[in-house]
């Protein structure tokens, strides 16, 4: 059996998360790691592969203006990796996570930043997994799927929340 194989053959996913310029030294990358790999199960398709770079602003703002010509810091990008026309592919994404962004975020909301760090894994993984974001309605869809996902692996909902009277309280993620 690989390295890479569960006991019924099965290929293992591959969770890593990566300091990369900026990144907040104090972060356990490998709790991260462990954290994500218990979600990889409540996706809607198999995941093979999620790299996680985290980076500070200043690395965001420089990737977002190279990959996407938008300037400007943002909280995650994602990059599929494997044959998105394959229905039978397993999942492949590279990420860059913002940890700047997340720890004001989980300033915001009031919960810790390795929470916050995970919704955006999330929500990064879920745009390689084919959900998109860019009309009001498939950002209400791909923001359910979040909340699913996380909710089924024990975080509850990041992204909605119930606020004190009952509304919705959503916010980007």
């Amino acid at each position: 059996m690989s390295r890479h194989e569960d006991a019924v053959g099965s290929p293992t996913p591959e969770v890593a998360f990566h300091a990369g310029e900026g990144c907040d030294a104090s972060l356990d990358r490998a709790l991260l790691a462990r954290s994500f790999a218990v979600l990889l199960g409540h996706f809607p398709k198999r995941v093979a592969r999620v790299d996680v770079l985290l980076v500070g602003d200043a690395a965001m703002d420089a990737a977002h203006q190279r990959f996407m010509n938008i300037s400007g810091t943002t909280d995650v990008m994602s990059f599929p990796a494997h044959d998105e026309a394959d229905p039978h592919a397993g999942v492949e994404a590279d990420l860059y996570v913002c940890t700047d962004v997340a720890r004001r975020e989980a300033l915001a909301r009031g919960h810790a930043i390795e929470r916050e760090i995970l919704l955006y894994a999330v929500h990064g993984t879920l745009h390689a997994c084919g959900f998109r974001d860019d009309t009001e309605a498939t950002a209400a869809l791909i923001h359910a799927e979040e909340d699913r996902v996380l909710s089924a692996g024990g975080y509850g909902s990041v992204y909605a929340r119930e606020s004190a009277d009952g509304a919705s309280d959503a916010r980007h993620g």
